[in-house]
């Protein structure tokens, strides 16, 4: 059978770029994972290829996250932003890789996935190679020259799924078609079209089921005369070709960045992304080892005290002395070691302890910029920080993520002999008094959790050793305490569509107004008879409109257009960067009885929803103008996953009942807690919020009764 099967790869490969004696040191209870990122830079393919421009799209979107069973402990987007190494606590982990776009029917975009199981060991470095290559359902026809006995012209097959449908055409006969299946319903439903040689039309639909991922489909149409089958004659046929595309891989090896790292004489190493603390005057030997995966073509080194200190310049290339080799070797500056392979080159650069005495001789902070560029481009730029002091604490810079609207983590590190408990003190900005507080010490760090301050509010503080500051400050802003905008609902505009938003206020919150208007209809409007304070609640009534059912809600964006009439496309997200701890809102819901079933069957009580998530998402749908954290088409398949790796913290409440209708007009509190740890975890921030309510749970499905309603006001987000 003539077949035509594109194959692409993404490559992670996890390396251990280090000896063995390098590898020492590593906590008792942790290993090291070396992690290089790479995206395939070839296609094997008979039909179309990628373009330079989309493979270098694809190397800086695609997604690598590192799993502990179902929790997201590790995420990056883009090969650049890989980091060189990172310490896991011994166990079993997972790595995803995506890439591309999980649409649900293109000829052009596709989705690629790749999956692997590995291991941590206590005190060793794991190499682990994860083959990614194409997870979409791939469909591609073959057009038989029997066709042409029986029909003129093009010929003609509509291939549809539960969400996406791609039209193919003999006249393009080598096109292939990307689709991706919902997990619930793996089918395809394929209708061939033709003009008869003796006029009029002929349709012959055929299912597809049971459809697998990462598999090509080939169809094969062909025609046979009537009476000529054994069967009785069929005017048209078609086999099915199944070929998993995992059958045939193409693994490309991707160069890493440059890889920088320092010890000092004592094998000690050192962060680089973190200040490197040592009393004034100090002496000794700093070395720094350069790794490339393929060869050096330019090392700068820049400092702006170097000839302070007796060098010809403040910047220069190791690559390119031009004969200043001895003057930089008396300086202080030599190559200790280099080997160079076909694979990369490897240099250490000794900083001797006679210059790094010059760089410690008074209090303060040196900064040296050391970068790395190899043969096929590939950089990485660190900046080396020595920071001198003879006090026996110094003060550490916050980690960003430990800093919410009440409390902050305040860290220091020991660098002398103390002579009592450490302690930190803290105040706001340019006022007077200090809050001074014991910390907890373990080894050589010691840190505390000060609690109860001022949302919004910018603190300075330093570590103490007794009543002895350090010479360090440092300071950060608390988180605000934001709430939404139209929080109790009290401002709306227009008639049809009614707008959630005052004239001339912007719009914060929006509802499926915009596209129940087409019907003459909102579902979602004031009331002034049910309410907790103010003079109106938000109703959010499901309707049926044109004989489709709509579902009552409110969410945070802007509904956006529509897609076959019936389907909405809803932008969501608005900008946070705060991460609340629980959502409070007053509510009224009465069920219906569902008249609109599938997900939940009709005849059941209906079930309302609110939820509230705030996330770091970032949306490559930017068909309208404006990017959105989350682009949702109901249509699919791209409606909202909580789960999404976006996500940061996640709360919902859902109601299978009557809630707050104690009396006629009544309304009740409920408070929805944010879960972090189950979800991006508390080490992020946020970008955005979304909040979602809507009296019919399944009505992205267009399922639901057409008789629930519920009342929402005085919405507050709370805070630590």
């Amino acid at each position: 059978m003539y077949r035509k099967i594109l194959i692409i790869q993404l490559c992670i490969f996890i390396v251990a770029l280090v000896s063995c004696k390098e590898d020492t040191g590593i906590a008792d209870a942790e290993g090291v994972l070396k992690l290089s990122v790479g995206v395939s830079d070839k296609v094997e393919v008979v039909s179309r290829s990628l373009a330079s421009e989309e493979q270098e799209v694809l190397k800086q979107n695609c997604k690598i996250r590192i799993y502990d069973g179902e929790t997201l402990i590790q995420k990056y987007q883009g090969v650049e932003n890989v980091p060189s190494e990172i310490t896991l606590v011994n166990g079993n982990y997972s790595v995803r890789v995506t890439a591309g776009d999980s649409v649900a029917a293109s000829f052009e975009q596709r989705f690629f996935e790749g999956k692997k199981d590995f291991t941590i060991t206590k005190g060793q470095v794991s190499t682990v190679e994860v083959d990614c290559g194409i997870a979409n359902t791939v469909v591609a026809i073959t057009w038989d020259e029997s066709l042409k006995e029986a029909f003129e012209g093009d010929c003609q097959v509509t291939v549809t799924s539960a969400t996406g449908e791609l039209v193919y055409s003999s006249a393009n006969a080598d096109a292939k078609g990307y689709f991706s299946l919902p997990e619930d319903n793996p089918k395809l439903t394929c209708k061939f079209s033709a003009k008869k040689l003796g006029g009029g039309s002929y349709e012959k639909s055929t299912e597809l089921s049971d459809l697998k991922s990462a598999t090509l489909y080939n169809l094969n149409y062909s025609y046979t005369a009537v009476g000529q089958d054994p069967t009785g004659g069929a005017a048209l046929q078609i086999k099915v070709d199944e070929t998993p595309l995992a059958e045939e891989e193409h693994v490309i090896t991707i160069r890493q960045r440059p890889v920088i790292t320092c010890k000092n004489s004592e094998e000690s190493s050192y962060d680089l992304e973190q200040p490197i603390y040592l009393e004034v005057g100090a002496q000794k030997d700093f070395y720094l080892q350069i790794a490339t995966s393929s060869s050096l073509s330019s090392l700068i080194i820049q400092n702006e005290r170097f000839t302070e200190w007796g060098f010809i310049a403040n910047q220069f290339d190791m690559l390119k002395l031009d004969g200043k080799d001895e003057d930089l070797k008396t300086f202080g500056i030599l190559v200790s070691d280099s080997k160079t392979s076909l694979n990369g080159d490897v240099w250490t650069l000794l900083f001797a302890k006679e210059l790094i005495a010059k760089m410690t001789a008074n209090e303060g902070s040196v900064s040296t910029t050391i970068e790395a560029i190899d043969s096929n481009g590939k950089s990485r730029k660190v900046v080396w920080n020595i920071v001198a002091s003879n006090a026996t604490v110094v003060t550490d810079e916050i980690i960003p993520y430990e800093v919410w609207t009440s409390k902050a983590t305040l860290h220091g590190t020991v660098t002398g002999t103390l002579a009592s408990t450490p302690k930190f003190r803290y105040r706001v900005k340019n006022t007077a008094d200090w809050t001074t507080v014991d910390a907890d010490l373990a080894e050589n760090v010691f840190s505390k959790e000060i609690t109860g301050l001022t949302p919004g509010t910018t603190y300075e503080y330093q570590a103490m050793d007794g009543e002895q500051a350090s010479s360090i400050t440092y300071e950060f802003t608390t988180e605000t305490a934001f709430q939404p905008e139209n929080a109790s609902f009290e401002y709306v505009s227009g008639s049809c569509p009614l707008w959630i938003y005052g004239e001339g206020q912007s719009m914060w919150w929006d509802s499926g107004n915009k596209g129940s208007s087409m019907g003459s209809k909102n579902l979602t409007t004031q009331d002034g008879s049910i309410y907790k304070d103010g003079k109106y609640s938000l109703k959010l009534a499901s309707t049926s409109i044109l004989g489709n059912f709509a579902a009552g809600n409110v969410f945070t964006g802007q509904f956006l257009g529509t897609e076959s009439l019936k389907y909405g496309i809803l932008g969501w997200g608005r900008p946070c960067t705060s991460r609340p701890k629980a959502l409070k809102v007053w509510v009224r819901y009465t069920p219906g009885t569902v008249d609109f079933g599938g997900h939940i069957a009709k005849g059941e009580s209906d079930n309302g929803i609110i939820y509230v998530a705030v996330g770091d998402w970032q949306s490559t749908d930017s068909s309208y103008g404006a990017e959105w954290p989350v682009v949702v088409r109901t249509k699919g398949p791209s409606l909202f996953d909580p789960h999404d790796s976006g996500t940061i913290g996640y709360g919902e409440q859902i109601f299978t009942e009557n809630y707050g209708t104690d009396t006629e007009t009544s309304m009740k509190e409920i408070t929805i807690p944010l879960d972090y740890e189950g979800y991006g975890g508390c080490d992020r921030k946020p970008k955005s919020i979304i909040i979602v309510a809507a009296a019919s749970r399944y009505g992205d499905y267009y399922e639901g009764s057409t008789s629930s309603v519920m009342w929402l006001d005085d919405m507050e987000l709370i805070y630590e």
